[in-house]
């Protein structure tokens, strides 16, 4: 009875560490991401539909660019990891086109380095 109840323990200890760990490097599914469109719409509280339309086509674009790159990037690919942040640069800029300058500058505060903690696309 006793090792089943350290056993218990130890596996609630360990699911808690394992999940407090997770959280700290932004796992869980991407949600640790910087959303540009999110960014815009929330934290620059930009309303204009038409705006924000074009930002979510651009960024979807960017996506669907980046996504082929990406599964070259685990295959080994060394130069697409550089093509990825080739494609985040111009998805930033693309999106500060539409920006005043101040919103612009919000935005560049906002967005981290390379468009999440400082990694690729």
């Amino acid at each position: 009875m006793k090792k089943m109840i350290r056993m218990a323990m130890m596996s609630a200890a360990l699911f808690a560490v394992t999940t407090s760990v997770a959280q700290a490097q932004g796992g869980g599914g991407g949600r640790g991401r910087a959303n540009p469109l999110t960014i815009v719409k929330d934290s620059l509280k930009v309303t204009d539909a038409g705006i924000l339309a074009k930002v979510d086509s651009i960024v979807k674009a960017a996506a669907a660019e980046s996504a082929p790159l990406m599964e070259a990037a685990r295959g080994g690919d060394a130069d697409a990891r550089t093509k990825m942040t080739a494609v985040t640069t111009k998805r930033n800029d693309a999106i500060k086109a539409l920006l005043t300058p101040e919103q612009k500058t919000e935005f560049d505060r906002l967005l981290p380095p390379g468009g999440r903690r400082g990694g690729g696309f």
